[in-house]
């Protein structure tokens, strides 16, 4: 019962850090940060400090992961909005899903000098959401392995975007 307890908060504070990243990013972006944008058809989803909040009501009212790694909202009402039919269109169709695809976005990360373009920045962000909910599979909860394997791979997004915001290097 306890370690259910602690993994259940520890995944709030990681859902807390998260949208933390995200105001600061919002903030920096307000600041005079310019990113590029398609006005036709939105290729990021983290416009504006809105925007983070409702991230936050998406990840906090929680994601499946399909056997075909499709994500999707937990809470169908929050699901049906158009807003999260462009979280999912975006969730679904840039960011990585397997280790070797975390681990090649993760390789053209700019040097440690240059900042992230905001759709890399979200990508990273998005994908670290995702490595957290795969380390968490509840099919795969024996296999330490797989736990290791997603933890690191979390450990690695986290440390880029975090980087990328505060110019700190974290090391897993």
């Amino acid at each position: 019962m306890r370690t259910g307890v602690r993994r259940c908060g520890s995944l709030v504070i990681s859902l807390s850090v998260i949208v933390r990243l995200c105001v600061v990013s919002s903030l920096f972006s307000i600041a005079g940060s310019v990113w590029t944008q398609h006005q036709q058809e939105r290729s990021i989803f983290l416009q504006d400090a809105s925007d983070n909040f409702l991230l936050y009501e998406f990840l906090s009212g929680g994601l499946v992961i399909g056997w075909n790694h499709t994500v999707t909202l937990e809470d169908e009402e929050l699901a049906s909005t158009r807003p999260a039919k462009v979280f999912h269109r975006i969730v679904n169709g840039r960011v990585p899903k397997t280790p070797p695809a975390i681990a090649n976005t993760l390789a053209n990360v700019p040097s440690l000098g240059e900042t992230l373009e905001m759709d890399n920045f979200e990508q990273l962000l998005l994908a670290s959401v995702y490595a957290a909910h795969r380390g968490r599979d509840p099919d795969r909860r024996g296999d330490p392995e797989h736990r290791r394997l997603w933890g690191r791979l979390f450990c690695q997004l986290v440390g880029a975007v975090t980087h990328d915001l505060t110019r700190q290097v974290v090391r897993c």
